[in-house]
């Protein structure tokens, strides 16, 4: 089979790197003797490059950087106010431009085969239809979304909307790698590899017939799990928006009053001032983290309270964890949706993070054994699934035969 030339793209945060299995697809390829060159901000340059990808760092790739929140914002506030901003951050039309240039000039002096894209890197789909290239999306399922439901969040999609349009006129294209309906996304007639199985997606009105749905496998952990005596929970928001001190303080404190073991993982995140200062004020008998190794950690786990990124939710799944999901913005909430409907987990808002609120929940979670039983269940789903590697070729054969 003859080797091709993958060009992924991802912006430049850390878990836009995972999607349940997006730069593992890219590192498989590359073992199989393909060309693969990863292209995004440099801020994610030494995670690819640990890797073993190539990476060419682009100064943009449509994603606009804002200034970190206040930590003093109010939960409900905060959420209110990454609403507003997601539009800037995601959706400028001058930032859309600046990256179609940079990445125009890399492939034309790259010439790749196919353009790998995860959900937010919009430039990918400009690229693709200025180059006529074919695209394939990782992450999101291709179908129909459920609509919003709020006069607040029809505006807001009916802005993006408007901003979309925008930025094809200034390109002078037609945006035929992007779906407006029920808002803005970018999408591929080719294919979507999606690391959960069908049913995970509960929520959406319909599956397109291009999706192409894989589980995940666990990985060996050659470290033999501590003896532990007491419930072990994880406490986490990510690798990059984690500028919530309370979420941290809130869940430890539950955590050890219910005579659990609370493990906290910060990140490493430069948009997070103040953090690690105010958990320890807060917690100064507590060690925290700023990355831990999911493969070795969560066979050791009890529960996982997290923001409903589809990494740390895709680790759970796999690894039978249940879940307490706190979602903080974008489709985090629709993460926690299909976590309730599933029976693995429960949700619990920012707004409504009250410590009677979180003792209820995580005892609920740690003493009910039904949601561990279904965590194992779907454990059992993801396993049969297959996982990245069954991807990986399944992407080959079906581009060797696209030609």
């Amino acid at each position: 089979m003859k080797p091709r030339r993958w060009l992924f793209l991802s912006v430049p945060l850390w878990g836009h790197l995972d999607y349940g299995g997006y730069m593992d697809l890219a590192v498989a390829l590359a073992r199989r003797g393909h060309q693969v060159l990863w292209a995004s901000g440099s801020l994610v340059q030494e995670a690819v490059v640990r890797r073993g990808l190539p990476f060419t760092p682009l100064p943009s790739v449509g994603w606009r950087w804002l200034p970190p929140l206040p930590p003093d914002v109010p939960p409900a506030e905060r959420a209110r106010w990454r609403r507003e901003r997601a539009l800037e951050a995601w959706l400028h039309p001058e930032e859309h431009a600046r990256a179609l240039r940079a990445l125009g000039s890399l492939i034309e002096v790259w010439r790749p085969d196919w353009i790998v894209a995860e959900p937010f890197a919009g430039v990918a789909a400009w690229a693709a239809e200025r180059y006529d290239l074919p695209l394939i999306v990782v992450g999101f399922p291709a179908g129909r979304w459920p609509a919003p439901s709020t006069l607040e969040a029809q505006a807001e999609v009916e802005a993006a909307r408007a901003r979309l349009m925008e930025i094809a006129a200034r390109l002078r294209l037609t945006g035929r790698f992007w779906r407006v309906d029920p808002f803005p996304q970018i999408t591929s007639p080719y294919a979507h590899i999606v690391f959960f199985p069908a049913g995970w997606f509960i929520d959406l009105e319909r599956l397109d017939p291009q999706n192409r749905f894989f589980g995940g496998r666990r990985k060996a952990s050659i470290v033999p799990p501590p003896p532990r005596s007491r419930p072990r929970v994880l406490i986490t928001l990510g690798s990059t928006f984690t500028g919530d001190p309370a979420f941290f303080i809130g869940a430890a404190r539950a955590v050890q009053s219910l005579g659990g073991e609370p493990l906290l993982v910060l990140g490493r995140s430069p948009f997070a001032p103040g953090l690690r200062e105010a958990v320890a004020r807060a917690l100064p008998d507590l060690p925290v983290r700023d990355w831990v190794d999911y493969p070795t950690l969560f066979p050791q786990l009890d529960l996982v309270i997290h923001h409903g990124g589809m990494g740390t939710t895709h680790t759970a799944l796999v690894y039978g964890v249940p879940q307490l999901v706190v979602p903080h913005a974008g489709e985090q909430h629709l993460q926690a949706r299909r976590v309730v409907a599933a029976g693995v987990g429960m949700t619990l808002w920012p707004s409504e993070a009250t410590p009677r609120r979180w003792r209820e929940h995580i005892a609920a979670l740690l003493q009910e054994p039904v949601f561990r039983e279904r965590a194992q269940d779907w454990a059992q789903r993801m396993e049969a699934a297959g996982g990245v590697e069954e991807a990986a070729v399944w992407l080959m054969g079906w581009a060797h035969c696209a030609d």
